[in-house]
């Protein structure tokens, strides 16, 4: 059994999601008996941090993303022979050199990041969704201000795209752009397996080249942020008749409108806000707009937080959603191929108040049922403990 875990607060985390992310965390696991304590370093004064940890050191430690190695390779964790949990909640991609831990645990988010680490020999890997707060709840009597909301930042992908043509050999250049029509031809193909295959596929076609000259964590990470990038466009240009109202940071010298045209005076802009007040603007929104065509099998925290808040997330498909999630009753889904027929869907949600809060209320059971950060520390702390009794073994 997991006595004691302490969690080390993020240095930094945009908006403040991995700070909001890890105080939940630990409370929920204070809620399951687990002695759990938040400690935070400072960068000139690191002192302080290791007195608390070392003077009673917990069974593991853990962070959300994760601690990379320092400038000569050595991570934290197995200087001080305490294993330490890499809850990922962004990309994989910044983190494959977290394989090379042996005091390092991997969480995922997604089941198909979790068969990646697992194929480059990452022996402890665990999938564990997001969680939510079980306290989340909407308004007593909710002002409804806004028709539907999108927190998505703008990336400009048509100039990382352009930049891909000298920036990669051309059987590389040619396997990335199949990965991204694979990708999104339907709910299911993960990125990284469709550049794999076409990779594989150029290579029949035109011979070997040498893997030690291809950057694959660069390469899966423009990939990311391409369909990060042009799916959030897609997304908008796809609601022709709603307000849609957009809170997100935008790039330098290109505005969003560069992108989505002129003619959808529809789509209104504002600046990004931090995590509490998104939470805040969700409570007062009635359809929440999610797409993540990189997650294919796994959770996105936008979507279990809008249920919990009492709006309706309109997300794309991906197979964690199906599964837990009855689409239309508990959920509101569309398919990525189809982002035409998104325009009904909006508008038949936001004319029919009955069905839309009726799938709200189911999805929002559903949420506080198994996707809280309670579920999440539960998971947590059977999964951990035959891994750690089978690490204290090893070490006699």
């Amino acid at each position: 059994m997991v006595g004691k875990i302490d969690l080390f607060m993020p240095p930094r985390s945009q908006y403040g999601v991995l700070h909001h992310f890890t105080e939940k965390l630990a409370e929920a696991f204070t809620r399951q008996g687990v002695e759990s304590t938040i400690l935070e370093a400072e960068w000139n004064n690191p002192k302080p941090f290791l007195d608390r940890l070392l003077s009673n050191k917990p069974d593991c430690t853990l962070s959300f993303n994760g601690l990379l190695p320092d400038d000569e390779g050595r991570f934290f964790c197995d200087l001080i022979g305490i294993p330490h949990v890499a809850f990922l909640v962004d990309s994989q991609n910044q983190f494959f050199p977290l394989i090379q831990s042996p005091n390092t645990i991997i969480s995922c988010t997604d089941r198909y990041t979790c068969d990646f680490f697992k194929g480059v020999k990452s022996k402890n890997v665990l999938f564990v969704p997001h969680g939510v707060e079980r306290e989340l709840s909407p308004d007593p009597e909710p002002l409804k201000t806004y028709d539907v909301v999108m927190l998505n930042s703008l990336i400009d992908y048509e100039e990382m795209r352009n930049e891909w043509k000298e920036k990669y050999p051309p059987i590389i250049l040619e396997a990335m752009n199949e990965a991204i029509e694979a990708t999104m031809a339907d709910n299911s193909t993960w990125y990284v397996q469709a550049f794999v295959y076409s990779l594989d596929r150029q290579i029949e076609l035109k011979g070997a080249i040498d893997p030690r000259q291809v950057d694959f964590p660069t390469v899966f990470d423009d990939l990311e942020m391409y369909l990060k990038g042009i799916s959030r466009i897609q997304l908008l240009r796809s609601v022709k008749d709603a307000e849609v109202h957009v809170f997100g940071a935008g790039v330098e010298g290109k505005s969003w409108k560069h992108f989505i045209g002129k003619d959808m005076p529809n789509i209104i802009f504002h600046e990004p806000v931090p995590y509490g007040q998104a939470m805040e603007i969700i409570k007062q929104s009635k359809i929440v707009l999610n797409i993540c065509p990189w997650i294919r099998n796994g959770s996105h925290e936008r979507v279990l937080v809008s249920l919990a808040l009492g709006a309706l997330p309109l997300t794309d498909e991906n197979l964690f959603f199906k599964e837990n999630f009855e689409n239309g009753k508990e959920i509101a889904m569309f398919s990525y191929p189809e982002m035409d027929k998104i325009n009904d869907q909006i508008n038949e949600y936001l004319s029919n108040d009955s069905l839309r809060d009726a799938i709200t209320k189911a999805g929002r059971a559903k949420v506080l049922k198994h996707h809280t950060w309670d579920s999440r520390a539960r998971q947590l702390i059977e999964e951990l403990t035959p891994i750690l009794n089978a690490q204290k073994s090893s070490k006699g």
